[in-house]
Parts: structure tokens; sequence; C-alpha cells
């Protein structure tokens, strides 16, 4: 089993644990403990939902403010107190919205996670966001609620679809391009054998935790694990979510590298590699729409963004390594745009 990974957070320290599926199913058992669960996985997995257990349907829907009414009446119901830890087991919308529940209910609870998707497990679980979405803009309400621990199954991975499974690979991606090691990129034996993913997840995780233990609350160096979000967020809204998030931002990171590759001088060579991962990894989503890439929609989209102060700024990479750059001459976007598109 993989060491535990310890997280210095400023709001409290946590941990992320690999563990086996024998190990969640005693934690569901404590008394203490209120299962909050994604119901394709309590479904898959019926004992994790035994006894009192909110199952709950995750889309989009539950990070509103209608969606979270679900939870909240449910923990009243359930006469949830300060003393009570929440087991939180699904992907990253009902982390989210959980966790935004979590940190508010009684002025803040605890509560355990257990990511389910690939996704979750390889990114989003670690860094203590929670947030919900309001009107037409994505992840505009939220907190920072780090939760007391993070555990790592991979059995959960091997009851994912194909789909669900390869959209993880968005942020794998991502992070072998902020680290240049798109050359030595593991996700070719892994669309190979899924069974090959753990080392990788972990990885990935120490690399975000020592981000986080230099800029927990996205001032500087953190801002550079939005490249490819930038674009990808607004790929989510303009596919009304057909795309789902992983999907999204590989395409994101196929706009930032194309820019990149315009104005910074982004390595041609290794943009075509990108560009070829990125393609196997696309041949198992939805089919890719064109009104999907309308430049007027997108730009719109772009510009509401949360991480956008009235202009677009963008995570790129140059000399090898990302930096934030203003976008000035959307000329360029709209020639990326189309140059992308007709790529994939």
């Amino acid at each position: 089993m993989y060491s535990q990974i310890n997280v210095k957070s400023n709001i409290k320290d946590y941990c992320v644990s690999f563990v086996t599926l024998e190990d969640i199913n005693e934690l569901t058992d404590e008394d203490c403990h209120l299962v909050i669960i994604d119901r394709n996985v309590a479904n898959y997995f019926p004992r994790l939902s035994c006894g009192s257990a909110i199952i709950v349907d995750t889309s989009e829907e539950l990070k509103t403010w209608e969606g979270l009414q679900i939870i909240f009446d449910q923990l009243i119901s359930k006469k949830v107190n300060t003393l009570t830890k929440l087991i939180v087991i699904g992907g990253g919308v009902l982390q989210d919205a959980a966790g935004f529940c979590a940190s508010v209910f009684c002025r803040g609870i605890e509560y355990i996670l257990v990511p389910t998707t690939l996704l979750s497990q390889i990114d989003s679980c670690v860094g203590g966001k929670t947030s919900i979405n309001y009107g037409s803009k994505k992840n505009i309400l939220g907190t920072f609620y780090p939760p007391t621990e993070i555990l790592i199954c991979e059995d959960f991975l091997y009851s994912l679809s194909n789909e669900d499974f390869f959209s993880g690979f968005g942020e794998l991606f991502k992070f072998d391009l902020l680290r240049n090691r798109i050359k030595e990129s593991c996700i070719n034996n892994v669309i190979k054998d899924r069974q090959l993913i753990l080392p990788y997840i972990h990885n990935c995780l120490e690399y975000k935790v020592s981000i986080l233990e230099i800029d927990e609350f996205d001032k500087k160096e953190r801002k550079y694990l939005n490249f490819g979000h930038t674009f990808g967020h607004a790929f989510e809204i303009t596919s009304k979510y057909k795309l789902s998030h992983g999907y999204a931002v590989v395409i994101g990171c196929l706009i930032a590298l194309s820019i990149s590759k315009n104005i910074l001088n982004y390595n041609n060579n290794d943009y075509a590699i990108a560009l070829d991962l990125a393609t196997k990894i696309l041949k198992n989503t939805v089919k890719i729409e064109k009104d999907w890439f309308d430049y007027e929609n997108l730009i719109e989209c772009v510009k509401s963004d949360k991480k956008n102060t009235g202009c677009i700024n963008m995570v790129l990479i140059k000399n090898e390594k990302p930096i934030v750059q203003k976008i000035e001459d959307y000329s360029i976007i709209d020639k990326a745009l189309k140059e992308v598109y007709e790529s994939i």
C-alpha cells in the first residue's frame, strides 16, 4: 500500500491515506458517522449505504441552492450535530456540495472524504475547496474547508465506465504539462491497463500538495493548477454539461497550449505529442459538437468566470514553466479555437 500523504493547512492539517474497501466498510459502520453517498456508488457497493445513509443523485443540479436543500433537510431530519462526522462517498460534484454543507452546518462539522472517481482521486480531493454554482456562474460560491481525512481506494475505479474513467485523465494530462513531463507521460500505459493508475494518483497528489503548502488560498502558485480550466469550465457550460469536467479540461489545455505556441514559442514537437495524447483520451467521450466552440459564447463564459477580473487571464506555458498571462488580443483565442477544433 502507498505511503500516507500529510497535508499542512492554515485551516487544519489533514492526510490522504490509501486504504482497502474493507477499511471503508468498517468506517461506515461506526455509530457517530453518517454516510452521504452517490446513488450510483451505493447501487454498486450496497454495503456502504446500509443504515441511515443519505443517498443522493449527483449532477450539476446538486450544486445549487435547491440541490443543497435536499442535503440540509436530511441533516436536520437525522439530528446531525457537531459530534457527527460525515463520510462523503462520491465524485467531485458530491464532494463540492457535501463539503459546502459541512462547512456551514452548525458553523462547521467534520467530514471524511472518500473520492470514487479518477478525477476526484487524482486532483480535486485535496485542497479544501468546496463550491456550488449560482445562476450561470460555475463554482462562484464556496469555502475553504478541508476534510479531516481523505481515503483513496482503487476498487471504486474498476466500477467506472470507460467514459467516466478516462475523464480523470484530464487532470493527469494537465499535471504532465505543468511539470514538462509530456514526453514521459504514463497516459498511453494506463489507457492499455487501468490497474497501473495508482502510483500516478499518488504522484499527482504529492505534486499538488507541494503547491498547496506554498499557496493554499490561490494567491500565486496555486493559480497554475488552473491550467486548462479557463476554457475548460467554459466548454462545460457551452456543451450544457454533456462534456464532463475532465474532457473539458483536456480541450482547455489544448487551447492554452495552442496560444502558448503562437505567442510564447511553446515547443511544436511537445504540442504534437500533447495533441496525440489528447486525441486518445477524447475518443472515450461524447461526440464533440461544433456549437460548443462558438467564439462569442465561449468568450462570454470566460469573462464571467470567477477567476477573471474584467479581463481574460490564462495560465500558459513559457520556457517549460507555467505563467499567468493577460490576453488582450482576442484574435489569438479565436485562432486557437479553430486550430484545436480542426485537430480533434
